[in-house]
């Protein structure tokens, strides 16, 4: 993820929007003549929602993957995001309503836009990070959240192993005590990744707004 102080405070920023542009126009503009070219009785604008609406259908079904992993490498991260699909869905339900029966081209291309903000951008960016943040701490913080998912992948790999160990036996007793261990790890790797957080990052847009006054 790229990482920013503040809100639109630097032009890294746009790259999400560009990447974005340039992969998701330019598949709803191919998706769009594919179904105009194959589906005859779509118009040109019925053609372009359908089109933008398989987006956001894909967009629906990779981002809960994302937000669990999220979820178990920082929960302030997790917190901002968790939301996601409801969000999306929404969109979906609006884009609908808009192909059977708005047909507004403005509300199409305002779905558009909070469809790649919501299910693309997002994931690629995060700001709010405080003026004192130096690259050391993106990369600091960003390789404890690593560690995070990494010791809870850990801990279901140990369940995994330990469903075919025969319930007394000594092989079960030591994945059970490696288990405990790396819950432990988890949960104190959890707690530093939120206090790093809380360093280096303002909480809400509220306290960003308060810095500049």
């Amino acid at each position: 993820m790229i990482k920013t102080k503040g809100i639109l405070d630097e032009l890294k920023e746009l790259i999400p929007w560009l990447l974005a542009a340039m992969i998701f126009v330019s598949f709803s503009m191919s998706l769009s003549h594919f179904i105009s070219l194959y589906f005859p009785q779509f118009d040109l604008f019925r053609a372009h929602g359908i089109a933008v609406l398989i987006i956001l259908l894909i967009f629906m079904l990779y981002t809960p993957l994302v937000i669990k992993q999220i979820k178990h490498s920082s929960n302030s991260l997790y917190q901002q995001l968790r939301h996601t699909p409801l969000k999306l869905a929404i969109l979906i339900i609006i884009q609908t309503v808009n192909i059977a029966y708005l047909e507004s081209l403005f509300l199409q291309i305002i779905v558009f836009f909070f469809a790649l903000s919501f299910g693309f951008v997002r994931f690629y960016k995060e700001n709010m990070f405080r003026k004192n943040t130096q690259n050391e701490h993106y990369f600091y913080l960003q390789e404890t959240r690593r560690i995070c998912f990494w010791s809870y992948k850990q801990i279901l790999k140990i369940k995994f192993k330990t469903m075919f160990k025969a319930k007394n036996s000594k092989a079960r007793q030591l994945l059970e005590q490696q288990e405990k261990q790396f819950i432990d790890l988890y949960i104190q790797l959890i707690r530093y990744e939120n206090e790093l957080c809380k360093t280096h990052k303002h909480l809400d847009v509220e306290t960003y707004l308060d810095s500049l006054m």
